[in-house]
């Protein structure tokens, strides 16, 4: 990876947005001076915005899309959520995977403002161009991006960004009125896609043809992308539902009740660019990433049928601390452990020899929200609130799992399913590290993958949130946000203490601002911290946040130990 790269990218993004407004989706506020702003200049040029903000949501399709998905999810998030773990200390920046490193930890902002150079300008000038729909679309990408930054970060200049102010002094806004802005945003994009159909003929031609040749990530439908947007709000929903349970739930109800995705929001890298995924360039080229140790021991748990789809067996000789050789090359699947201390990459590091990612895996689309995961928020809604009329969360449960098989191309109906479904309790593999017997750790999950109707509500919901943990990789955030809305999966806790505030082994619950310049960190402690309620920690935890008001979450099981 090159350690400049993070600062170059927030360089460019900057200096590439200016103005201010917002006239086609205006936001609650209705003080904010709209007038002005960037548009895109033509029809052409706005239709090829809209394609790259396609690519830039999880930043690839370019010659350093890897480097940037680096920075913005697997150098840090990846981590937190219990997939994958770096195996070096990047020239002393990482000593740890837990520890804070503002270069890089700007990655997902960097590429919020890559999303938001694209989408913006033809947002504003949507109506002008006959591309209202076109337009729509922007704003859901805006919204999808917006909401992955304040899962990350926690509160942000909403409207000051969104009206592309950049040059302190900008306001920061608490996550609950930022939800209520995308739900906003999102609710005005749907009518506008709800209105198509009623649209002259020759309007739909046009708009038609554009999807066709640009629509890489929805179907090329007008009406893929509506049920995009609900399925966004459905994903909202269930995070709050600690929080703000009863708006949760009647967000729920309607987004499940409109419609929600057909098939997986994907964009098929290897079709339309010819290129491999990024977690392939990241572990199986630059051997920066690993399988984690969590991951590891909770597929081997549950006999996970796809543990060596994804992931290859060690690559080297692994020796242990007495130099003796433990691993042959391919002998076993072995992941490491989070949090322990990071060396360089070079011939002494054992970690480089430890299971990646396959490079048959690169032919893997990058999913943006899997079909799977619907059927997982489905049956996690009616486990909590009977939003498909009660006891219908078991049979979507099913389904989520299969469609998980499918994504693999294996038979949903078949007996590697089934053997698979039927597991009632966990096995009991522990965690080796054949290389340091001191990061042994003994396996923590218990639960099986079958639900019994007798089942606690807890114990159901740790089973619809594993499953859908599963399902989910490499897609770091979603694992991340449910963890630490659930506390689920069970994942190895670690001991150490990030930026100071963690300890006792708690969990990262957000990724600090960045208050190395002078200016931000003035608008941090003016506006960010009362946002924020707490100070800028990895230890503070976001608005959605809390404990579970049913008792079906146990989102902090770490710091009880």
């Amino acid at each position: 990876m090159k350690n400049r790269f993070c600062s170059f990218i927030i360089f460019i993004a900057a200096v590439l947005l200016a103005g201010c407004g917002d006239p086609l989706l205006s936001d609650l506020n209705p003080n904010v001076d709209v007038t002005g702003g960037s548009e895109a200049e033509n029809y052409e040029q706005a239709v090829g915005m809209f394609l790259t903000a396609q690519q830039k949501m999880h930043d690839i399709g370019a010659g350093n899309g890897a480097h940037v998905y680096q920075v913005q999810f697997n150098i840090h998030i990846d981590n937190y959520s219990g997939y994958l773990a770096s195996t070096q200390n990047f020239g002393g920046n990482l000593p740890s995977t837990y520890r804070y490193f503002a270069e890089y930890a700007d990655g997902p902002k960097a590429s919020f403002f890559n999303v938001a150079q694209a989408t913006l300008p033809v947002m504003r000038s949507a109506d002008r161009l006959g591309l209202a729909e076109i337009g729509a679309m922007c704003n859901i990408m805006y919204c999808f991006s917006a909401l992955e930054l304040s899962d990350i970060y926690g509160p942000f200049p909403w409207t000051d960004y969104k009206n592309d102010k950049q040059e302190p002094p900008v306001t920061y806004e608490p996550m609950d009125q930022i939800y209520d802005s995308i739900f906003a945003n999102l609710d005005a994009s749907i009518t506008v896609l709800e209105k198509f159909s009623t649209t002259t003929q020759e309007h739909q031609d046009s708009i038609n043809t554009i999807l066709a040749a640009k629509d890489y990530i929805c179907g090329a439908t007008v009406d893929g992308w509506r049920r995009f947007a609900n399925t966004i709000m459905l994903r909202m929903a269930v995070r709050m539902s600690n929080v703000a349970p009863d708006r949760a739930k009647e967000r729920a109800q309607k987004a499940i009740d409109s419609g929600l995705i057909l098939q997986s929001v994907e964009l098929n890298l290897q079709e339309r660019f010819g290129l491999n995924h990024p977690v392939v360039f990241i572990s199986y080229l630059w051997n920066d990433t690993r399988l984690n140790a969590s991951f590891e021991n909770i597929a081997k748990r549950l006999q996970f049928p796809f543990l060596e789809t994804i992931f290859a067996r060690n690559s080297k000789e692994i020796k242990n601390g007495s130099g003796k050789v433990v691993l042959n090359v391919g002998d076993s699947i072995v992941g490491v452990r989070t949090g322990i201390q990071l060396t360089p990459r070079d011939d002494n590091n054992p970690y480089v020899g430890f299971s990646g990612v396959k490079d048959t895996y690169g032919t893997t689309p990058l999913a943006l929200i899997k079909l799977s995961e619907v059927y997982f928020l489905r049956a996690e809604a009616d486990l909590r609130w009977s939003t498909e009329g009660g006891g219908m969360y078991e049979s979507i449960y099913i389904e989520g799992i299969q469609k998980m098989f499918e994504s693999y191309k294996e038979d949903p109906f078949g007996d590697k399913f089934w053997n698979y479904y039927l597991i009632d309790k966990a096995g009991s593999d522990n965690y080796v590290d054949p290389s340091n017997e001191r990061n042994n750790l003994d396996g923590i999950i218990t639960i099986g993958v079958m639900i019994d109707p007798n089942d606690d509500p807890k114990v159901k919901l740790e089973k619809i949130i594993t499953q859908k943990w599963l399902a989910n990789f490499p897609m770091g955030l979603e694992a991340w946000n449910d963890l630490r809305r659930t506390g689920y999966p069970r994942i190895f806790p670690t001991n150490d203490i990030g930026d100071g505030t963690l300890g006792n082994g708690r969990m990262i619950r957000r990724i600090p601002w960045n208050e190395t310049d002078a200016a931000a960190a003035q608008d941090v402690a003016t506006s960010g911290l009362t946002a924020l309620g707490d100070g800028n920690y990895m230890a503070t935890t976001l608005w959605w946040d809390v404990e579970d008001p049913q008792g079906y979450g146990d989102n902090r099981w770490w710091e009880k130990q």
